[in-house]
């Protein structure tokens, strides 16, 4: 693939953008996200590629579903898209693939430690978390056994275990931890005057007549169609997570991961 080192510069000035304006103000510009989507473009119809556009496609379409259910802002899903653009592929791999498992890696073991830290110190509600606690421990056991199937069959190094294994922990300490950690650190109730685009709903947190009105079902952002229905139905405010934190940061990092170590995700995952 050409203009290689172009690409990459792109990709590290642009994730390196946003990942500050993210970290500084929960949002990454459409200037940052849009600018690397039109240039995935135009330097893969310059290099007449036109089989590069799946893999933009591909993720924008995965992203917007990921969005649509809450679990991520629109502003990563263009992030993403621009980054899929620009570098469809490293080596054997998807580019796109060992950017996401390096910055889930690092953010999850982050965001583990940091949150579980905090929600300790100011105490934790053991009825909030009783159900979490016991999805975790389920979770873990099939998790454990897992690790121990494929590393005797030499599916995975003990290496790649190891790393997935300390993700894996954190990951469940906090899943253990989740609905106390939103309750304290980002649950809000907002006015629906106040709210703002594709606020995420705190659905754990709605008593069953909103829950009625809003029939999100898998949705978990409030639109324009959700917003009236709410205003008919004489709702005055609405519980919803906010000052989630940023994962923009973590893309950065997995850039640089990815391009330091072409082929991540098959050194982790294979022997």
């Amino acid at each position: 693939m050409g203009f290689l080192i172009l690409r990459q510069a792109i990709i590290l000035l642009g994730t390196g953008a946003g990942a500050i304006t993210d970290a500084r103000t929960g949002m990454i510009p459409d200037k940052i996200t849009l600018t690397m989507i039109a240039i995935g473009i135009l330097l893969n119809i310059a290099e007449l590629k036109i089989e590069l556009f799946a893999v933009g496609a591909i993720v924008f379409a995965i992203g917007y579903l990921a969005y649509w259910a809450g679990k991520i802002g629109g502003g990563d899903v263009k992030l993403f898209t621009g980054i899929a653009l620009l570098i469809p592929f490293s080596g054997k791999g998807i580019f796109i693939l060992d950017v996401l498992m390096a910055a889930a890696l690092t953010s999850i073991v982050f965001y583990g430690a940091l949150y579980s830290i905090k929600y300790a110190r100011k105490g934790i509600e053991w009825k909030e978390i009783k159900t979490g606690v016991g999805r975790a421990g389920l979770i873990g056991a099939f998790i454990t056994l897992y690790f121990f199937m494929i590393y005797s069959y030499k599916l995975m190094s003990l290496e790649g275990i190891s790393v997935l294994g300390i993700a894996v922990f954190f990951a469940l300490v906090f899943l253990a931890l989740e609905k106390g950690i939103r309750k304290e650190f980002f649950l809000k109730k907002v006015k629906l005057g106040n709210l703002e685009e594709d606020e995420v709903v705190a659905q754990d947190f709605l008593d069953e007549k909103v829950k009625k009105i809003l029939g999100l079902k898998f949705k978990g952002v409030i639109g324009q169609k959700e917003l009236i229905a709410l205003k008919k139905e004489g709702v005055k405010e609405i519980s919803v997570y906010q000052n989630l934190p940023p994962f923009a940061p973590f893309i950065f990092i997995g850039i640089v991961i990815a391009i330091a170590v072409p082929g991540l995700m098959e050194k982790i995952l294979f022997v």
